[in-house]
């Protein structure tokens, strides 16, 4: 499957896009993590509709794009003494101390180190238990509201992941959390592990799947605008 990259201007604003042709009913149009926008289209639709399609839809794409750019902002930046925690960003005050530690004192970050090589670990330490804390408690939340199919409490792991924000093995019975999430709102982190505690019923995204999903939880689809 391959994409038609096109450009497309209304008034000042120009725009890049990539057309792949699907066997689709509608026209579809998708901004990807970094930016990008895609639009898929059925091949009897002339390319210069799809532009038009394009051009109708210009200000909310740019929007968004300039929306994603400020969201992809480092999470932890030392030079500017930002950090991004649940969604907001704090300022982050650094002191040389016997103990290597993190306090959150009103909207700042107080982190503690006995020297510089420890800075990055000690963040990393702070920011992984108060993800373990909230997480454990949402999923107890949420395990309530899957009282009709006697689920239990899977086995929840922690790490780093590149392209997800979380994954479900119901095989083994066990989730995995991104470690990055502890940046982001806490109605977007209610929504992952919704979405991962759905899998032990339908281990697919099917139709079927979302509406488990909605049942419990009316407004994930505007919980997920929160990160895309």
């Amino acid at each position: 499957m391959g994409y038609e990259c096109r450009m497309v201007k209304e008034k000042e604003s120009s725009l890049q896009y990539f057309l792949v042709r699907k066997k689709v009913k509608n026209m579809n149009l998708r901004i990807g993590r970094n930016g990008d926008v895609f639009v898929s289209a059925n091949s009897y639709v002339p390319a210069d509709s799809v532009d038009c399609f394009v051009k109708s839809k210009i200000a909310w794409i740019l929007q968004k794009q300039e929306e994603m750019k400020n969201r992809n902002l480092t999470y932890i930046d030392f030079s500017l003494g930002k950090i991004r925690f649940l969604g907001k960003t704090y300022d982050m005050q650094i002191y040389r101390s016997h103990n290597n530690r993190v306090k959150q004192q009103g909207n700042v970050f107080v982190v503690e180190v006995k020297n510089r090589e420890y800075l990055q670990t000690t963040i990393d330490h702070f920011l992984t238990k108060k993800l373990e804390k909230i997480v454990f408690e949402i999923a107890q939340e949420i395990l309530l509201t899957f009282q009709d199919y006697n689920l239990k409490m899977p086995q929840i792991k922690f790490r780093k992941m590149k392209s997800r924000w979380g994954s479900c093995i119901p095989s083994k019975y066990t989730i995995t959390i991104n470690k990055i999430l502890i940046h982001y709102p806490v109605a977007f982190i209610e929504y992952v592990i919704l979405h991962e505690f759905a899998h032990f019923i339908q281990p697919n995204h099917s139709k079927n799947f979302y509406q488990l999903i909605e049942n419990r939880m009316p407004d994930y689809k505007e919980r997920i605008k929160l990160v895309y």
